[in-house]
């Protein structure tokens, strides 16, 4: 039944439908990774690894993630996006438990790797999904579905930290996410998308060409600046819970405060993402919201106590919220390559720095300490000012 055959945009109705199925695609994604967050200081603790080795294994999640989406891109042309997407939610809701009961780095590493795939395939399959809806809409709608997945990594780090601080096992408050996940797919995939629609522009003939095989650098420069937006965000959900214990002492029930804050700003920006890209411009929007980010890293590393490094994440999180959204909206305007090929080529640049980002950061910080990581992330962020210039669409 949710795999059964929908209609590519037949009227308003399946527009509509197919809107809500995407929010609900992008909540779970969210929901789904953000549960991990509160959850990590217990894996490091449970394995006994050093920052150093435990970076390592998030890069088995990372390795995953890229090999998928490459592969998930191209995947989509022949069985649309609701089969990868009904199969990665009932994959992630399987995965989660097992992610608080492995206590040897080699099974946990297997695991990591398989838990990227899935993540992997759902992001690509959900973004060219969100593209497409929003191609056929009058509306401008990409930071609202990010939003969507940004208010389901909120509600994803507020229970299992809740959970958590009333002395919930990990193991249950995983299964709680894994039952969310099962309720919310049942609802989202029905109405995914099982085919795509032609996007071969009429007066393109550069798209036919041998040599656009190989992706475009202006498609690369796309993937880059996401992938400095999403290193920020990985950094955020995978250390910023280690970095309130080590650096603040507080107990790792509490250390999912840092990554709810940065949700709750980040969610926030994100469905007030269309006033503030009215008010500012698609171009300064980005810059903007660049540049607030590297401040709210600056908050982090100078703070002298905890709770102002909660209000650095925040501003962390608002910063970070609109720059995806807004590329990948130019991923869908721009003719250059086609629409699945382009997104999959940035998805998989973009991703990467989420789900192996965190990696290098666990190496660097291991040399040089966690503060002077996060103040070479604040430059990355501030380059995004001057990469900006080379992303542009016409709208």
């Amino acid at each position: 039944m949710i795999f059964s055959k929908t209609a590519f945009f037949d009227t308003s109705t399946d527009l509509n439908a197919q809107c809500l199925s995407t929010r609900l695609s992008f909540f779970s994604l969210g929901l789904g990774t953000a549960a991990w967050a509160p959850l990590i200081p217990f894996a490091q603790q449970r394995l006994h690894l050093n920052h150093a080795d435990f970076g390592l294994l998030l890069l088995c999640m990372g390795i995953g993630s890229m090999l998928a989406m490459p592969v998930t891109g191209k995947l989509i042309k022949y069985v649309g996006c609701k089969a990868i997407i009904g199969l990665a939610i009932l994959a992630i809701a399987l995965i989660l438990p097992l992610l608080t009961l492995f206590n040897t780095a080699l099974l946990m590493a297997a695991l990591l790797f398989v838990f990227g795939v899935v993540v992997g395939s759902l992001g690509v399959a959900i973004n060219l999904q969100a593209v497409m809806v929003e191609k056929n809409s009058p509306t401008s709608l990409m930071s609202g579905f990010h939003g969507m997945c940004s208010l389901g990594g909120l509600a994803g780090v507020m229970l299992v930290t809740a959970l958590l601080s009333i002395s919930i096992s990990p193991l249950i408050s995983a299964i709680a996410i894994s039952a969310m996940l099962l309720g919310i797919g049942m609802m989202a995939v029905p109405h995914c998308l099982t085919e795509l629609a032609d996007e071969t522009p009429a007066n393109s003939v550069t798209e036919t060409k041998p040599a656009q095989r190989l992706p475009s650098p202006y498609i690369i420069l796309m993937g880059i600046v996401c992938f400095i937006a999403f290193l920020s965000e990985g950094a955020a959900m995978d250390w910023s819970g280690i970095y309130l214990i080590s650096e603040f002492g507080i107990n790792a029930s509490f250390a999912g405060l840092a990554y709810t804050f940065f949700a709750i700003t980040m969610t926030i920006g994100r469905f007030t993402g269309q006033y503030w890209l009215k008010l500012l411009g698609e171009k300064n929007i980005i810059s903007y919201s660049a540049a607030g980010a590297a401040l709210g890293l600056g908050i982090i590393i100078a703070a002298p106590h905890w709770s102002v490094a909660l209000l650095g994440y925040a501003v962390l999180g608002f910063g970070c919220s609109n720059i995806v959204p807004v590329m990948f909206s130019r991923v869908g305007r721009q003719n250059i390559m086609p629409k699945a090929v382009a997104l999959s080529v940035v998805s998989t640049i973009a991703y990467s720095g989420s789900l192996s980002g965190p990696a290098l950061v666990g190496f660097l910080s291991e040399m040089i300490g966690l503060g002077t990581v996060f103040m070479l992330m604040a430059v990355l962020l501030v380059s995004i000012t001057f990469l900006n210039r080379f992303t542009q669409v016409k709208a």
